[in-house]
């Protein structure tokens, strides 16, 4: 939120061709890696919290005479402090970097969208120029967008970077009401007036039970190797690649059903509303078999997706207490009879 006014943030994320040499970027990499373990190593064995401006004043002059810019020194500063929080709340061990990655302020580098160039400010004044590799569809997306930082990466093939735009999502005034209840076999969409009447009901089928037996058959496998499951390449590889199937399925039917509620809400002009279910995992301790399903329920993913495609459309959506919000029939109104089904 930025003054009361909603934020859409979204990333740009290219393959990215050096313009020239490569070397001064290599160096900047290696150099920005070096300080960030530099001071790491020095705040790990002190307790103390730090905040940026205690960081400044111990780590600006040492970081200065390595060559890096001001704007460079505070992102060391924001990435350190989270970093090391990170990994002494969850009781882990001294991070220890190996990646070649940089984030970069918006005052460090200056982005042509029209040309798709990047020029970044290095250590010692040095500058490099990067020609982006990326579709005009996808660029165009992005032109009126403030953009604010980004990141730089090595990954062994190439450079990638992520560029990080936001803008303020200017919401239509809502006429009526779409209200979104989410269920393991199914997600319920209802519309209501703002009299209460019901203009319309659908429901989809949730993919619950398919990623449910992609579990199933992992922990078979895990049963039949229970001590060896970890060390046998094959039998590894097999569970990563179930695994992976899970998180695209998930994914890729939250993506569609976020961008299918927000698109009948911005054509309506309705309010989206969600169930607040940060404590659902709290609240609802039951038997090992709901555990299960409770922990496969990929409903944070959807309500992001939701939530996201609303903003972006400038639609608003809001969350409220479920409590008691599936007692009565969205059809008649009548209060709900629990006989073993709800009826």
């Amino acid at each position: 939120m930025r003054g009361g006014e909603p934020v859409v943030i979204e990333a740009l994320r290219v393959r990215a061709l050096p313009e020239g040499s490569c070397d001064r970027l290599f160096d900047f990499l290696r150099l920005y890696r070096d300080a960030l373990q530099m001071v790491v190593d020095r705040v790990w064995s002190i307790n103390d919290k730090f905040s940026k401006k205690k960081l400044h004043r111990l780590f600006y002059n040492s970081l200065a005479s390595m060559g890096f810019r001001a704007h460079h020194a505070k992102e060391i500063y924001i990435y350190v402090e989270s970093l090391v929080d990170s990994a002494k709340s969850n009781g882990g061990r001294k991070p220890v970097l190996r990646r070649l990655s940089t984030r970069i302020d918006r005052y460090d580098y200056k982005l042509d969208l029209d040309n798709t160039t990047l020029a970044l400010k290095l250590h010692n004044g040095y500058e490099a120029r990067l020609k982006l590799i990326a579709s005009s569809e996808r660029v165009e997306k992005f032109k009126g967008w403030e953009n604010y930082e980004l990141v730089v990466k090595y990954d062994g093939s190439g450079f990638c970077v992520s560029i990080y735009f936001k803008r303020v999502a200017k919401q239509v005034r809502p006429r009526i009401v779409m209200s979104i209840d989410l269920n393991f076999d199914n997600i319920t969409i209802a519309v209501f007036s703002f009299n209460g009447k019901l203009i319309k009901l659908k429901r989809f089928k949730t993919p619950h039970r398919k990623i449910l037996t992609h579990r199933i058959w992992v922990e078979r496998v895990q049963k039949r190797y229970p001590r060896s499951w970890r060390f046998i390449k094959s039998v590894r590889k097999a569970i990563d690649r179930y695994g992976e199937r899970v998180k695209n399925i998930s994914w890729g039917y939250a993506h569609k059903i976020g961008d299918l509620v927000a698109g009948l809400a911005l054509k309506h002009q309705s309010v989206v509303v969600l169930e607040d279910l940060e404590k659902l995992g709290e609240n609802n301790k039951r038997d090992r078999r709901f555990n299960k399903r409770l922990g496969l329920w990929f409903y944070r993913r959807i309500q992001f997706c939701i939530e996201y495609e609303a903003r972006e459309r400038n639609v608003e959506a809001i969350k409220i207490n479920p409590k008691a919000t599936s007692s009565k029939c969205p059809r008649c109104g009548k209060k709900l009879l629990n006989m073993g089904i709800v009826y």
